[in-house]
């Protein structure tokens, strides 16, 4: 067993030294207290690995020195030494957090024996929360607080475990990648791989050995890169833009989820999840994408939302593309004033996060001093000014309000039918 520091706290002094001892010989480091108060305030300077505490104690009994342990947040095991009569207690002690409870006399090895696995049962436990942070730090996440964004994060932890396609829809810069990813990592998928096929850059020449793989002379096979992603997702990002003559083969494979290569029908077990800029209604109805693929893959459509109807979550994002940029060229972080924040909500985003990163390095670059000073607000009217910030506005109130329109319009002091024609104007819609 690893060396451990052990804290002996005991208002009696044969006790105490005698148990000092045993943990001193067993190779462990004894530190030992004649009272609660004392170990109390020895926490100040350090927590030790495990603590052996006697139950009656003069001041702080052992049950007062737990829920003091405990009260600062220190999560060191704690096992109770009992005197006879005492084990109710203890059993007390046990469901505030104690570790366990040894009842006098005990014998020597056993007590060793129950120190060693509190030991242990502490190193799993750091162990599995060290590795928890370090999952939840890989784990790719959407920051916001905003009723939309909220909407949106329960949305995908909805889809995510149902084994159903899905299209984002939502402007260049919103995020589609990001949800894309979030589907996989919580989905049953996501030990598998993540590949990404870029529609728009998909040409007629080389399409079917690109996507589908090729059977060489030697009867062996290529794989494409839809076979690389077996048993994980496939994202087709920008698939509003894809060539419509290539659309009917991969409508095929989707429908079939086999790749046809030589006669043989190869089975490819993935899930598709498909991005698009534009509406891909209008695109229909336009003649530039195909209805069949369309449905076949529309088993969930989740919108994501541009950065202008999300006012408040914009220095949120600022402030994390700011540390992001920082620590990527090693440069300090600036601080985000109040007059950056208002610049941030005013402006109207028109390249979404995109824009908003770009911004967030020129500030950690030096190269403009303030925000304002690199964004401006859409359209050189008052007119343009004015409905912008009246749709800004509207999307605050909605949002304190969760969506609630008759709340809203009081609190803004305009008839709800008018807020209403406001929100439809601004294309901000009240929750269901």
């Amino acid at each position: 067993m690893t060396k451990a520091v052990i804290w002996v706290v005991d208002d009696d002094d044969d006790h105490r030294e005698g148990l000092r001892d045993l943990i001193a010989q067993a190779g462990h480091s004894p530190v030992a207290f004649d009272g609660a108060t004392d170990a109390l305030d020895a926490m100040a300077v350090s927590i030790p690995d495990i603590i052996l505490s006697d139950l009656r104690m003069p001041g702080l009994d052992g049950i007062a020195f737990l829920k003091a342990v405990r009260e600062r947040g220190a999560e060191v095991p704690l096992i109770l030494l009992t005197g006879h009569g005492d084990v109710g207690q203890a059993v007390r002690a046990m469901q505030m957090g104690a570790q366990d409870f040894l009842e006098k006399p005990y014998d020597a090895d056993h007590l060793l024996s129950v120190v060693d696995r509190s030991l242990e049962a502490a190193r799993l436990t750091a162990e599995n929360a060290a590795l928890r942070q370090s999952l939840q730090a890989l784990q790719p996440h959407l920051l916001g607080n905003t009723t939309a964004i909220t909407a949106l994060r329960n949305r995908l932890e909805q889809i995510a475990p149902l084994d159903v396609d899905v299209i984002l829809q939502g402007e260049t810069g919103t995020g589609k990648e990001l949800a894309a990813r979030i589907l996989h990592q919580s989905g049953p998928r996501r030990t598998g791989p993540f590949v990404t096929i870029n529609c728009a850059a998909l040409h007629a020449t080389g399409f079917e050995s690109d996507l589908f793989g090729l059977l060489l002379e030697d009867g062996s096979l290529r794989p494409g890169r839809i076979a690389a992603a077996e048993g994980g997702t496939l994202f087709l990002d920008q698939i509003d833009v894809m060539p419509l003559p290539l659309q009917p083969r991969l409508l095929r494979f989707m429908q079939t989820r086999c790749i046809e290569l030589g006669g043989a029908a190869i089975p490819v077990d993935i899930r598709i999840v498909a991005a698009a800029s534009a509406d891909l209604r209008e695109l229909i109805a336009l003649g530039r994408f195909r209805q069949d693929m369309f449905y076949r893959l529309a088993d969930v459509e989740i919108p994501l939302p541009p950065l202008r109807e999300i006012p408040a979550d914009i220095p949120i994002l600022f402030a994390h593309f700011v540390t992001e940029a920082a620590a990527r060229h090693g440069l300090p972080e600036s601080e985000i004033t109040f007059a950056d924040r208002k610049a941030l909500m005013r402006h109207h985003w028109p390249g979404n996060a995109h824009e908003l990163r770009q911004a967030a390095l020129r500030r950690v670059m030096g190269l403009e001093g303030s925000v304002a000073e690199t964004i401006r607000a859409p359209g050189s009217s008052l007119k343009d000014r004015v409905l912008h910030f009246e749709a800004m506005e509207i999307a605050r109130v909605l949002d304190q309000f969760k969506g609630n329109t008759a709340k809203a319009a009081q609190e803004l002091g305009i008839p709800r039918r008018t807020l209403t024609a406001k929100m439809s104007r601004s294309a901000h819609r009240p929750a269901d």
